[in-house]
């Protein structure tokens, strides 16, 4: 099952660029976005994702965009 990890990256990657992400190229793993001026950010570390923006309200929309393609837990704010 290596290819699982890969098939499940490029799921995610697709996903995430339909909802208008580019991928850095220095870290594959983060993905950012331009939202009204303001920098959204999403890092993924295996199946986690922590998201970042100075906006509350796009953090809220993005949540929403994701738990329509993947079965997510929020788990709130960081700690």
């Amino acid at each position: 099952m290596k290819q699982a990890s890969r098939e499940w990256y490029l799921k995610l990657k697709g996903q995430l660029k339909e909802l208008g992400f580019k991928r850095s190229d220095a870290d594959h793993g983060v993905f950012t976005k331009i939202i009204n001026g303001k920098l959204f950010v999403i890092v993924v570390y295996v199946d986690n994702f922590l998201l970042f923006s100075s906006n509350i309200s796009h953090i809220r929309t993005i949540k929403k965009d994701l738990k329509r393609y993947f079965g997510i837990k929020d788990l709130e704010e960081a700690k």
